[in-house]
């Protein structure tokens, strides 16, 4: 599809306000047979019953096998899968050997994370503007397009904003340097946070729990009962020798039995429309955060394999629609993979897009001392020295 011609169809449904949205439907299966594993917590909780089922209106059990923020996070992940190819501004975090610390798309709070902000003064020096991203609002996101595209996508909230009295008395607490990482954060425009515009979960209906009990012997140590002696000894089994006993059904791992597994995916036009996109073409702009939305889901798609438990399959094509309200939605023909990665590339070049940009944290740096502290208190906890 041609460039022009996509940011056309796009723009015509933004002007629509009867348009809701994108919505896509999915069916899976699972590829380990008749179960599936929910994530850890929907069923039991350190030994604790969980009652992560719920009822649906026609009556079916169902539970949820990957959440809002799991698909969101699968999706953002996918970014660096294709990062190189759509020349996206990916931030990949380094230390001083070129190892990977992390990167933008898997901040938990995207620009409003306190690892980016601990990193403002060598985002800086990259050539990065800080404090335009920071100031980003709903109405003013041009600087979100070029540097943090996941942001209107996927949604952010400045979680850890705090009074200027506050602020005064941690940089007591912390110190005025630490405090400098977060300078013009302790006030921030009520209209800088947006909820996301792209929704998506998997849910399993028609399900049923099954306890896994199952024990595996050890032929080298077998059995390994208690040892007696001293409080201080440490038993076998503390370190891993033997062999594991069956689970007490309390703590036994729960999956479930399903009738279907349907993955729903929606994009909000609704959402989209309050953007304002500063400097940047709006046209352009609402068309890019379409397509790298839709090419995110379909990135993602192709790893189906969850977690332990859970590796699904797609069993039919996913059904894409226009949804509008009052009237019944309407199948539509999207860009294909392909596609969708050329129309990226192409309304991201407009938007100022020039592909990933590493960034190198010192270690007498803001976030370097904070990964210190961080890695030695680990060591502390885990009895090192």
């Amino acid at each position: 599809m041609k460039t022009q011609k996509y940011v056309d169809l796009v723009q015509g449904w933004i002007s629509d306000r009867d348009v809701a949205g994108l919505q896509f439907t999915t069916g899976f299966e699972s590829l380990i047979g008749e179960t599936v594993t929910p994530p850890a917590g929907t069923m039991q909780a350190g030994g604790r019953v969980v009652q992560g089922e719920f009822t649906l209106p026609d009556g079916r059990v169902a539970v949820t096998i990957d959440s809002w923020g799991s698909q969101a996070s699968r999706m953002e992940a996918a970014v660096e899968a294709v990062a190189e190819d759509i020349g996206y501004p990916l931030v990949r975090f380094v230390d001083e050997d070129g190892g990977l610390l992390t990167t933008s798309v898997r901040l938990s709070h995207r620009q409003a994370d306190a690892t980016w902000r601990a990193a403002r003064v060598q985002l800086e020096e990259a050539g990065i503007p800080f404090q335009e991203i920071q100031q980003a609002t709903t109405s003013n996101a041009g600087a979100l397009v070029r540097w943090f595209p996941t942001s209107p996508i996927f949604g952010w909230w400045h979680s850890h904003t705090v009074s200027q009295k506050k602020l005064d008395r941690n940089t007591k607490v912390f110190g005025k340097e630490l405090a400098d990482a977060f300078e013009g954060y302790a006030k921030v425009h009520s209209d800088a946070r947006s909820a996301r515009i792209v929704t998506a979960e998997i849910v399993a209906t028609g399900v049923a729990r099954r306890h896994r009990m199952a024990a595996k012997q050890d032929t080298l140590f077998g059995p390994q009962a208690k040892q007696g002696g001293s409080k201080d000894e440490v038993g076998p089994s503390a370190l891993g020798l033997g062999s594991m006993p069956p689970t007490a059904i309390e703590k036994a791992p729960v999956d479930v039995t399903y009738e279907s597994i349907v993955g729903h995916w929606f994009l909000s036009f609704s959402g989209l429309r309050r953007f304002g996109w500063a400097d940047q073409d709006a046209a352009d702009a609402n068309a890019l955060m379409v397509a790298l939305a839709l090419l995110l889901r379909e990135v993602a798609a192709q790893d189906a394999r969850l977690r332990a438990g859970t590796e699904l399959r797609i069993v039919n094509a996913p059904k894409a629609t226009l949804v509008r309200h009052a009237v019944d939605a309407e199948e539509v023909s999207l860009p294909s993979g392909e596609e969708l990665v050329a129309l990226v590339r192409e309304l991201g070049s407009r938007a100022g897009w020039e592909g990933p940009v590493t960034v190198t944290i010192p270690p007498k740096s803001i976030l370097g001392q904070l990964l210190e502290k961080s890695d030695r208190e680990l060591v502390e906890a885990d009895g090192g020295a």
